[in-house]
């Protein structure tokens, strides 16, 4: 997977983060993913997206091969600074965003601190904008027992990612080894789990965090997209009536016969989708 990208890392803060980049022209695109992914996870859309545009998925901190420092680094908007940190150090000023499950939070939290250098966002069942998630997201922030279900196994992976999508048969034992060997790098499952924990709470979405996020949301006049799978077991898409009604330029497209990753489960219709919003963004 992913053997048709390089695999380039940069000094981000002191952080070694990897990344890959594709196309070269136009205005620059970046791509964050949820928690526990790397930018294998958009292996089918990197090169779409990059016709007439510049590219860069992005492993966030704690995740992929990008490095797990110990402390507390992991809070939301912790990381929309390190997003930021990133386009500077590959020199970019601006970047239309696009934004899975964590990534698509961390995209409207860069929207929040520094509207300026966000020209669009394309949000994919982001996280936090409600309160309601699966109990397998909510389990993990609970202490000592979370460090407990969360330690990655293969078959512990195998049924959490077999939960975010419709067709079960995309789990395949090569997607579950190569999700077991990042999340098994030294320092993953702390990271994972501070991130968890900076916004989740066995309740759900911290709720003090997403009511501020729904204030800030009519300030954030980005051209806004946001794709949700029908089937999403782990984030409700009826959250997407919350962005529909508070974001002043969103748009909103459900996929039927989808799950929590619609990015990997119709590639197509997602491509065609998001290079055609960027291409009205632009």
């Amino acid at each position: 997977m992913g053997d048709s990208f390089e695999d380039r890392f940069v000094q981000v803060g002191g952080v070694r983060a990897r990344y890959w980049r594709a196309g070269d022209g136009g205005s620059a695109v970046l791509l964050l993913g949820g928690i526990g992914c790397s930018v294998i996870d958009w292996t089918a859309n990197i090169d779409a997206l990059a016709a007439g545009r510049t590219v860069y998925a992005l492993d966030m901190l704690g995740e992929g091969l990008t490095d797990k420092p110990d402390g507390d680094r992991y809070g939301l908007p912790d990381l929309a600074r390190f997003v930021f940190a990133f386009l500077g150090a590959v020199g970019v000023e601006r970047a239309h965003i696009v934004g899975h499950s964590l990534g698509g939070r961390i995209t409207l939290e860069c929207a929040r601190q520094d509207p300026g250098r966000v020209l669009s966002m394309t949000l994919v069942a982001p996280a936090g904008v409600g309160r309601a998630t699966h109990i397998m997201m909510r389990l993990p922030t609970v202490p000592y027992l979370g460090e407990l279900l969360s330690r990655p196994s293969p078959s512990g992976l195998k049924t959490l990612w077999r939960l975010g999508v419709h067709d079960p048969a995309l789990i395949t034992d090569a997607f579950v080894a190569t999700k077991y060997r990042l999340a098994s790098a030294p320092g993953a499952h702390s990271a994972f789990l501070k991130t968890l924990r900076g916004f989740v709470g066995i309740g759900g979405f911290e709720r003090s965090q997403m009511e501020a996020l729904q204030k800030a949301m009519p300030a954030m006049t980005a051209p806004a997209l946001v794709i949700w799978g029908r089937e999403d077991r782990l984030l409700p898409c009826a959250q997407a009536e919350i962005l529909r009604s508070r974001l002043p330029r969103a748009e909103v497209r459900i996929f039927e016969t989808c799950g929590h990753v619609p990015q990997m489960e119709q590639p197509e219709a997602f491509n065609e989708t998001a290079a055609a919003f960027l291409d009205r963004a632009m």
